[in-house]
């Protein structure tokens, strides 16, 4: 009896072990049964989700012109300047293609505190007007310094960039952008 132990016990560590070994990165896991995985413990970092479809989800917090895209690795990199004369510039000409991942660089020139949102002309409307639940996403950027959000652009082609801080945007805070 000790012994159909030790043997069915060396089995179910030799198959598990041979299960862990194995290659999974060419199989079909479309037909795979996902509600009872435990997703926490997965690696996630070899996935490419940076050009996942995302057009079908209705997620909260997600804008009409795309969402937060952290941990992604970014298509290109744009850098943002919120100036003094309250404008918001690009460094360089920036052309974005729909689907893509771009790392914001935002950097705050002036002597105040400014937001970066982003979210579409109809979005940052509702935002200015103090609908909290208006689609735009934003960060805040301490008088001198600069702040990072990596945004994957999807849906709606007009993007409209500001600040929504009273009386920000009518001043001039606020940079439309068409994605191509």
């Amino acid at each position: 009896m000790m012994k159909k132990t030790l043997i069915t016990l060396a089995f179910t560590f030799a198959t598990s072990s041979a299960f862990a070994a194995m290659d999974h990165s060419k199989m079909d896991h479309g037909d795979m049964e996902h509600s009872q995985m435990n997703h926490g413990e997965m690696d996630h970092s070899e996935m490419g989700h940076s050009k996942m479809d995302h057009s079908m989800m209705d997620m909260a917090g997600m804008s009409q012109v795309g969402m937060v895209a952290q941990g992604a690795k970014p298509d290109k990199v744009v850098h943002v300047i919120l100036k003094k004369d309250m404008t918001i510039s690009f460094k360089k000409p920036v052309t974005i293609a729909s689907n893509d991942v771009v790392q914001f660089v935002i950097l705050n020139t002036t002597g105040q505190a400014h937001q970066f949102s982003i979210g579409s002309p109809t979005e940052q409307q509702q935002a200015r007007a103090g609908k909290a639940d208006s689609g735009v996403h934003q960060v805040e950027v301490a008088a001198g310094k600069a702040q990072q959000l990596l945004w994957h652009f999807h849906g709606e082609k007009q993007v409209e960039l500001a600040c929504n801080q009273d009386g920000h945007a009518k001043a001039g805070m606020v940079k439309t952008l068409t994605v191509q």
